[in-house]
């Protein structure tokens, strides 16, 4: 028996090195973007200055970068890049101030800038899906259609073709699988969580049905997400779960927002009145940081729900979700689910956090520039009260210290077998 686990251990690693996935890509920018923008010294500052008051009033997650980087405070980092764009007449300085703010404030709830090469996505969708529910997104993007023409040719006469934005791996690469049935395994790898507007998502929806069907005689299943960094929430609530799932599932938790001038037309687009409940009745919750959410005026119940697929897949055992620091947003709130619901044991260590209150990142909109800043407006709270973007998600087995997740897994396998 000893000697089959040893076996299957090899044979899934062996698998995982032969197949493992491209190395996460630098990003790539140019900052010589002289005076492009045909923007005054007062127009800069005033973008700069609005960039700061938003994310102060309105993104709440400043409070994580200062705990997390007490040596460089939020305020600091305003201060260092406004005296930038004050100190230099060019809307090279105004870009670069604006790009390196947010570099070093951190990716927190999904901070970022929108570069042309994401915008033209952005874009595209607006004209060609339907916008209901999401007509304050497509308001923005539209009316920074002149903004981005003007900044991606500038871009390409400097031959950064890609707009600044990062790549992915090859095509095909998405979906790994391995069906050991002498052991009564089956392994599933899923990089990302596809939209259910990518040409690939109704292949992978069959792919892994048929995957789940040829399981059927297997007693465990593991599902790795270990390199899964987010996507859509409606893949692993369709594709994962719902053909596993023998009833209704769901999980709810609070998540905290802030009402301001930029998140208003937003929270119209998603919530009604009543799914609002002033901070003032949040429940007492031990592990609740409040410094950093002076600005946070009210608290949603983020509920994560799965009903059945309409037949079952075959497969009727274990389930085991691989998660690690990588596991974020989307894959995040999959990991919250799974635990909440009891639907899978969560193995590895701990999560990258920001799934719970999922919501597409919200934009705010510099006037002059036309510049898209996205961020996410919900800050999601852990049963406990902890913050999800900071806290992330403890699996229900810790792998000990330099342990692959899938070699705790196997022992945890042959452990539940007895």
């Amino acid at each position: 028996m000893k000697r089959a686990w040893i076996s299957l251990t090899l044979a899934l690693c062996l698998f995982l090195t032969a197949c493992a996935a491209p190395a996460e890509p630098e990003g790539k920018w140019d900052p010589a973007l002289k005076n492009a923008l045909g923007l005054t010294p007062e127009q800069r500052l005033e973008d700069y200055d609005y960039f700061v008051k938003t994310l102060k009033d309105s993104y709440l997650c400043l409070g994580v970068h200062d705990r997390e980087n007490p040596e460089e405070p939020a305020e600091e980092v305003f201060a260092d890049y406004r005296k930038m764009i004050l100190e230099n007449d060019s809307d090279e300085a105004f870009y670069s101030a604006v790009y390196s703010s947010l570099y070093r404030l951190g990716p927190y709830g999904h901070l970022w800038i929108i570069e042309p090469e994401d915008y033209q996505r952005m874009l595209d969708w607006c004209r060609t899906e339907d916008a209901t529910g999401r007509e304050r997104w497509k308001e923005l993007i539209e009316a920074s259609e002149e903004s981005y023409k003007t900044l991606k040719a500038y871009l390409d006469a400097l031959g950064d073709e890609d707009g600044g934005s990062w790549s992915g791996g090859e095509a095909g690469e998405n979906l790994r699988t391995l069906l050991l049935p002498e052991a009564g395994v089956a392994y599933l790898k899923v990089d990302s969580f596809l939209t259910d507007y990518d040409p690939d998502y109704p292949k992978e929806a069959q792919a892994i049905r048929d995957f789940y069907d040829a399981a059927g005689d297997c007693t465990d299943l593991i599902i790795d997400l270990t390199d899964n960094s987010g996507g859509n929430e409606g893949y692993w609530q369709n594709l994962l779960a719902a053909p596993l799932a023998d009833g209704p599932l769901s999980c709810t938790n609070y998540a905290l927002l802030a009402d301001s001038e930029n998140n208003r037309p937003y929270i119209d687009n998603v919530f009604a009145p009543s799914d609002l409940h002033p901070i003032e009745e949040l429940p007492e919750l031990p592990k609740l940081e409040r410094q950093g959410l002076e600005a946070a005026t009210h608290f949603v119940e983020s509920t994560l729900r799965v009903e059945p697929a309409a037949k079952r897949a075959a497969f009727h055992g274990r389930v085991w979700l691989l998660v690690g620091p990588m596991v974020y947003s989307a894959s995040e709130s999959f990991a919250v689910f799974c635990q909440a619901t009891g639907f899978a044991t969560l193995v590895g260590s701990r999560t990258g956090g920001d799934g719970i209150g999922a919501l597409d990142p919200v934009m705010l909109r510099l006037p002059n520039s036309g510049i898209l800043i996205q961020y996410t407006m919900m800050y999601g709270l852990n049963p406990d009260g902890s913050s999800s973007e900071e806290a992330g998600t403890t699996p229900d087995v810790l792998s000990p210290a330099g342990e692959p997740a899938l070699v705790t897994t196997l022992r945890a396998i042959q452990a539940a077998r007895g």
